[in-house]
């Protein structure tokens, strides 16, 4: 289902975060009086979650890189990762919407530079 580490662990991150501002925004509705401590304490807590932008760049593996891509640490194959990262990273930055701060309340915000039209 992931080809990546990076957007499964991203996705899971954005899941529990709209997870988190579900709970606090049910605790809000409950009285005061009904709450226990620990209920207050977990509600005050999430009551300034962040709003949080994340990029994404990640390897795209070659079409001739086969399982040895993760134990070849050749001057010839290091030098094409970092000319792929460059080259993603400038990508990344002629967005600028990307670098601007999330809108209030937008919860996480991911960007990927190989799935631009996916968000």
């Amino acid at each position: 289902m992931y080809s990546s580490r990076t957007r499964y662990n991203t996705d899971v991150y954005r899941r529990l975060h709209t997870w988190k501002k579900k709970l606090h925004h049910a605790l809000a509705k409950v009285p005061e009086e009904k709450l226990s401590d620990e209920e207050r304490g977990l509600r005050d807590a999430l009551e300034h979650m962040p709003d949080i932008t994340i990029l994404q760049m990640i390897y795209q593996q070659k079409a001739y890189e086969g399982h040895a891509k993760d134990y070849e640490f050749s001057g010839t194959s290091m030098r094409e990762h970092w000319q792929s990262g460059y080259e993603d990273t400038r990508r990344t930055l002629r967005r600028k919407d990307w670098l601007s701060m999330p809108p209030a309340g937008a919860g996480i915000v991911v960007h990927d530079v190989h799935r631009e039209d996916e968000h």
